[in-house]
Parts: C-alpha cells; structure tokens; sequence
C-alpha cells in the first residue's frame, strides 16, 4: 500500500490522546503498581501511530519499553506470539537481561527459541478437554510454571526500572496469549509495571473471542480503556496538506476530508491517489477493505451490496422489497452484517454501511449488471412503495438503471 510507515507518518490531531494514554499508563509518575490500558479504534484510525509517540515519551522518561504483536495466520495461531517478540526485544535491548532473568525462571526459556529450551506448548483447542473430562494435568503445570515465570521476570524487570509492555493487535491474538494476558491483568505487581494492549472494535463482532476477555479486563481496578475515534475534519485537513506540500486546492481537500471520514490511512491513500490523478478507491485500500465482505455468507453479501448501491443509508423497508428476502431471512442477514460491523444502525429504521470508502469499494467492486439490476431493483421498489419525498432517489437510480423515462418523469417531480 502506499501510506507511509507508522514511524514517518505525520501526527496531526492526537496530542491530547498522547496525555490521556500516557496519564493511563502513569508515565510522568511511575509508581509501585501495574497500570493496563486497552486501546481501541478502527483499522487505520492510528492506533499504532499514537502507540509509537508515546512509546518515545516513555523512553524520554527512563522507561524501557518492550513491544510485540499479535499475527493474523490465516486461523493458525504461534502462541504467546506478543511476548515471543517483546522479550526477544528485550534480550536484544540490554546484554545478559534476559539471561540473568532465564537463571532464575528456566520456565521463561519457552518464550525465547534458540537458548535451548522447549517451544511453547500449542493451544488446547477451545472448548476441548482430556480423556477424563478436565484438563491435562501436565499441561495445566506446564502452563503455570510459565505464567509464573512470565510475572516475576516482568516484575523484576520493573523494579528495575519502569517497564512498559506494548502488544498490538490483540484482535489476532491465540487462546494461549489469552489466557497468559487474563493471568497478568489480574496480578499485583509490586513493581511500576504498565502495559497497553490495542485492538480493532470493529473486529469484534459478538462471536469474537476477545469479547467476552475485554469485559472481563474492563472490570478490573487496574486496567482503564482508551477509544481512539476518528479525526476532527480540520486534523484531516492539516493531514492532508501536511501529506501534498504545497498548494492543494481547497475543493480537493475537502474531497478527502469527506471521503475519509477521519481515518488516517484512509486519508493518505486518498492523498496518494489523488496526487496520482486517480479518484476512484486505490485498489491495494480497496481489497483491504473487501476482505470484511468475505466473512459474511450468501445473502448477507447481498444485502451489503444492494445497500452499497442505495447510497449512504436504506430504509428497512426499501431494502426488504430490493432484497426480495423472506423475512426471516433478510434479520438473519441483517443481523450478520450488523454483528460483523459492516452495516451499521442509523436511527430506528435505516442502515448505512460503516464507512463511506467501504460503501465506494463495495459498489466499485460489482459488475456493471449487477449494478444496473440493483438499480432496477430500487426503481421498482420506489416505484411502488410512493415513498414521500423519494423522487429524486427514484430518479438517480433510474438514470443508474438505463431507464431513462422514468428519470425524467421522477426528476420533474423531484
């Protein structure tokens, strides 16, 4: 893709989340206990941006900071991946760290391959058990001399000096990170220990894993949430002539400002592709953006298609007589598109897809009759519902549809 690393990206619009995450994790005043902060927003908001920024302040501050992330392997998860890497960091950091830590908790060896010891053991499929109906009694020691070993070398550590975990991306994370993350947010640590975890919300449909783990950490004294939303329009715009130096026609900058609705990954690409010359959806966003209509089924794919193809929002009603749908049918997609966070509610009786670029990629991505029959579909809806005050719908999903008497029958009365 052609957005520009996190580290070089520009920070526009985030400063007063870089207080508010950093009082969090209590960085300007470190004291004798663990700090959790989990931080949420949607992919590309800039999540990743802002855990960078305050990671150097934690530095500036005579923190060591340690990062790691979690993986998306196409349903094949490494376990305790995140620790893999921030310990890896650490041993890299400072010689003999991780040694010294290693002598005294052998357990710890699991979490670092090539000094000799056993890999971490993979996870126990969710929901399965021993032959006896409980969990292998081995294994249940195996992981907590880990767990255990993982405690007391991130508390020695702190007491060192304040130490902060950054783990991105727990959306992906296995059972086994997990379990281990449920262990340690629940411990007191003695010691100015912090850490953060980030995470996609609209990853987390109902079903998600992580779900019921978030609400279950949300409850703890130790651990606060951040949501990162999206940025003001005018930090878009900065963003944007920050990201083309040099004179930007103001109508083109609000294009983007609109069109990205406050993502800054969304907002470079648009900047990028402009400066291209290009005004369509860049494709590399575009199939990023497709990949979320691929977990959907059948009918509910239908339905985000159709509701891309009526614009930035659809009546219950109208979409039920598009769809042609049994009733039953058109909930359960619904509720699908819903849960997946594609769709989104917009008062009592409407849908809109979740973000406009997502709604352009969709329709973008149907064939030219695909289209054309969705439109078809709208005009014969709107047709015979008489809608009040549909005309000029009726008359742009008629011109979309070819059929151009009934364009100008319904531009008049519009």
């Amino acid at each position: 893709m052609t957005s520009q690393p996190a580290a070089l990206s520009p920070f526009v619009g985030r400063h007063s989340a870089v207080e508010t995450l950093s009082e969090q994790l209590g960085l300007a005043r470190p004291g004798a206990t663990f700090r959790g902060v989990l931080l949420s927003g949607d992919a590309g908001i800039g999540k990743t941006r802002l855990l960078s920024v305050t990671s150097d302040r934690a530095r500036d501050a005579g923190w060591r900071v340690a990062a790691g992330h979690c993986l998306d392997l196409g349903g094949t998860a490494l376990p305790y991946l995140p620790f893999i890497e921030a310990f890896a960091a650490l041993d890299a950091e400072v010689s003999g760290l991780i040694g010294t830590a290693l002598k005294e908790h052998p357990p710890l060896g699991r979490l670092l391959p090539g000094r000799g010891a056993q890999p971490a053991e993979p996870d126990r499929p969710e929901g399965r058990e021993g032959l006896d109906g409980s969990a292998d009694a081995a294994s249940v020691s195996h992981r907590t001399d880990l767990f255990e070993a993982v405690l007391a070398t991130l508390t020695e550590l702190a007491s060192e000096q304040p130490l902060l975990l950054v783990l991105e991306d727990a959306h992906w994370a296995d059972q086994s990170t997990r379990d281990l993350l449920t262990f340690l947010l629940t411990r007191a640590v003695p010691s100015p220990l912090a850490m953060v975890l980030s995470y996609r919300a609209e990853d987390l449909h109902r079903r998600h894993p992580l779900r019921g783990a978030i609400t279950q950490w949300s409850r703890l004294p130790s651990v606060q949430r951040l949501e990162l939303g999206p940025l003001a329009d005018r930090d878009v715009g900065t963003l944007v002539r920050t990201l083309r130096p040099g004179h930007v026609p103001e109508a083109e900058v609000q294009e983007v400002v609109r069109r990205a609705e406050g993502n800054a990954l969304f907002t470079e690409e648009l900047v990028a592709a402009s400066a291209a010359g290009e005004g369509a959806v860049p494709p590399d966003l575009a199939g990023l953006l497709l990949v979320r209509l691929d977990q959907l089924d059948d009918d509910a794919r239908s339905v985000v298609r159709l509701a891309a193809a009526a614009g930035r929002r659809v009546s219950h009603t109208v979409l039920a007589s598009v769809s042609g749908l049994e009733p039953t049918t058109l909930d359960h997609a619904l509720r699908e598109a819903l849960e997946r966070n594609i769709l989104v509610r917009v008062g009592d009786d409407a849908y809109a897809l979740r973000h406009a670029l997502l709604r352009e990629a969709v329709y973008d991505d149907l064939l030219p009759g695909e289209r054309v029959r969705a439109h078809a579909a709208y005009v014969k809806a709107l047709s015979g519902l008489a809608i009040k005050g549909a005309a000029a719908e009726l008359a742009r999903h008629a011109r979309a549809a070819h059929d151009r008497a009934t364009a100008l029958r319904a531009s008049i009365r519009a």
